[in-house]
């Protein structure tokens, strides 16, 4: 009996019972848990929106870069030249307001503002090379969405352009041409 006692002593515990195991086991698995973790991180990173560029080539492009920098504006019928013999680019696009239960002071504020970040877009985005380009705000009413505000701005005056220091009163001074619907309240 004594050799018995001895020999179970002197044997191992299976290896999937050392606590050593799977300590080991618990630390290999942390370790690539945040080393995973870590390297999502690193691609996930991107560009923050007042430096991503985009190349503005196509109508895709403009949409998408418009997207990105004012996902709350319902932008419609994009439409540019961007090849110009003299390398310049043209873009005409409409915004479709919502929210015919507005005044008419606040929907033309509303639409002023909506082409501030529309421009504000384009600059951060480094589109300073358009020639012009042309925003056209529709408004819903009972006879379905008319144009309130027209306005085009050239690629001079784009350069120019900073929205922290502009507002919806300023529009039609920024704009290299403005027009508004003789019917709705001047934006002040």
């Amino acid at each position: 009996m004594v050799e018995t006692r001895v020999s179970r002593s002197k044997q191992r515990k299976p290896l999937w019972k050392s606590w050593k195991l799977w300590l080991l086991l618990v630390f290999i698995f942390l370790l690539a848990t945040g080393i995973s973790n870590c390297v999502n991180e690193f691609k996930k990173e991107t560009a923050s929106p007042s430096t991503k560029i985009y190349k503005l080539d196509s109508d895709r492009s403009v949409k998408a870069m418009l997207k990105h920098y004012n996902s709350e504006i319902k932008y419609e019928n994009i439409s540019g030249i961007y090849a110009n013999p003299d390398g310049s680019k043209t873009v005409g696009l409409s915004i479709k307001e919502t929210g015919s239960d507005l005044s008419d002071k606040m929907a033309m504020r509303n639409a002023a503002n909506d082409i501030l970040k529309t421009w504000d877009a384009f600059k951060k985005s480094k589109g300073t090379d358009f020639a012009n380009i042309a925003i056209m705000v529709t408004y819903p009413t009972d006879d379905g969405q008319i144009p309130i505000i027209k306005t085009q701005l050239n690629g001079n005056k784009l350069k120019s352009f900073n929205k922290s220091s502009s507002s919806a009163s300023s529009v039609p001074k920024i704009a290299t041409e403005y027009w508004q619907r003789n019917d709705m309240p001047s934006i002040k």
